[in-house]
């Protein structure tokens, strides 16, 4: 994989020149020379180191497909700015990000036609992503639909949502009856000995750097949702159930999970969950500050408890979620999801010839478009360790799996159907692009020619 860098500017708008360099990277290895497709695979919000060797490459081997992924502004080595304050964040944002793909988009294209000593071609584009960057694929396609042929949303959270309940009553049904009360009862107990001024607990989890009880608590809840939402639930189900039969210590068994799953295997840095750690300016230790300020600025994904049956602390609310807001960033700074949703169409989404494809496990799936229609087909892969982008990566989500393997999803048959439907859909609008004279391709049959390895 092959990195460079692109002059974008710091706006699409008239009034500011300035630019700044956009790192992004080119896998070629698989790619039919000179006319074959390009998947356009969207990073989104941390730094962008590569091109993983996920179902994404397989379908690039099937296609003939060149790879290309622009690292997201701001993010990684894309920084318009040394010093992250609130003033200079203002650039940040999923409309500034689409321009900026527009243009890295026109910018390829050139260039493969310059490398090719040829003008005025267009190959063959098609846009992928997952999660928020699964989002712009799908804005993308609905705002640029003459610059792709289609595009792929893998857990793709195209609504913006300001109390996002649904993501902890997700997050209890994939747990089931047994494995939610235990956390139920853990969250129980914490909150306990915290009101009672028990700090001692937060060394428990190695969180005594955590003051503010909030983010402690919130600590917690994330620890809690990311085994099943990267399809790993018994790591953590299994050793609570097996605690709260035995009648061991309940904390500490969650504890110890936080402690060697979450942090050791899954490199969570507790430090991010410390307002004042988002405080920080700095571009090389701002990745979370990103994307708080995408969070508190554009489409909110407040993950607060329920009123009744949560599996996170209640203190877990919308203005736990305002104040870090404020504190953070400073006043005015706030998520105005109704224009977002306006803006975007929200899961009313009104494009076309984008698929959908989300894990039956994962809480964001509820932020995403699942309601099924010719021209925006959506499928529900359903296992009990599918979770977010399951499509691409695979089982369990994290850590990743070469080529996207899913013979440990607990149904790879329903991951297989689903790769399939999405690989069709990509072949047909491929096929139309074409015939629609996209590009410079002859035709072969009535379909885009897939290669057979």
């Amino acid at each position: 994989t092959d990195a460079s860098c692109l002059l974008v500017s710091v706006t699409p708008v008239n009034s500011d020149h300035r630019q700044f360099k956009q790192r992004y990277y080119e896998f070629l290895d698989y790619h039919r020379a000179p006319n074959g497709p390009v998947f356009l695979n969207i990073c989104g919000e941390a730094s962008c180191t590569g091109i993983s060797n996920n179902y994404l490459a397989v379908m690039a081997k099937k296609f003939g497909a060149a790879l290309v992924s622009p690292e997201h502004r701001y993010y990684g080595k894309s920084s318009p700015f040394e010093d992250l304050t609130t003033e200079n964040l203002r650039f940040l944002s999923s409309k500034q990000a689409l321009s900026d793909l527009a243009v890295f988009r026109q910018y390829y294209q050139e260039t493969l036609n310059a490398k090719y000593n040829r003008s005025g071609v267009d190959n063959s584009w098609f846009v992928f992503g997952g999660s928020y960057s699964g989002a712009l694929s799908a804005w993308f396609r609905l705002k640029f639909p003459h610059l792709t042929c289609g595009s792929l949303a893998s857990s793709g959270v195209v609504l913006a949502v300001y109390n996002f309940t649904d993501f902890d009553k997700q997050i209890g049904e994939s747990a089931g009856p047994e494995c939610k009360e235990a956390l139920q009862e853990v969250t129980r107990l914490v909150d306990g000995q915290l009101q009672s001024g028990h700090n001692s607990v937060k060394e428990l989890f190695g969180a005594k750097l955590l003051e503010n009880d909030g983010d402690f608590l919130y600590l917690l809840a994330d620890a809690a949702a990311i085994a099943f939402q990267y399809g790993n639930p018994d790591v953590l189900c299994s050793p609570l159930v097996e605690a709260k039969k035995n009648g061991t210590d309940l904390v500490e068994a969650f504890a110890h999970y936080v402690n060697d799953y979450y942090v050791g295997t899954f490199r969570a840095s507790v430090a991010s969950y410390d307002q004042n750690y988002l405080k920080n300016t700095t571009p090389a230790e701002s990745s979370y500050r990103l994307w708080w300020y995408q969070v508190c600025s554009e489409v909110a994904y407040f993950q607060v408890a329920p009123k009744n049956d949560s599996v996170r602390s209640a203190k877990i609310d919308t203005r736990y979620h305002l104040d870090l807001c404020k504190n953070v960033f400073g006043e005015g700074v706030y998520p105005d999801v109704s224009m977002t949703n306006l803006y975007y169409g929200g899961t009313r989404i009104a494009g076309s010839k984008i698929v959908f494809a989300n894990g039956s496990q994962d809480p964001w799936r509820h932020a995403s478009k699942q309601k099924s229609s010719e021209e925006l087909p959506s499928y529900l892969i359903e296992c009990s360790n599918c979770g977010h982008c399951t499509d691409i990566s695979g089982c369990p989500q994290a850590p990743s799996n070469i080529g996207g393997d899913s013979s440990k999803c607990s149904s790879p048959e329903a991951v297989n159907k689903v790769r399939k439907q999405i690989v069709d859909h990509i072949d047909l609008w491929l096929s139309e692009c074409q015939d629609q004279g996209r590009d410079t391709v002859t035709k072969q049959g009535s379909r885009w020619s897939i290669a057979t390895y």
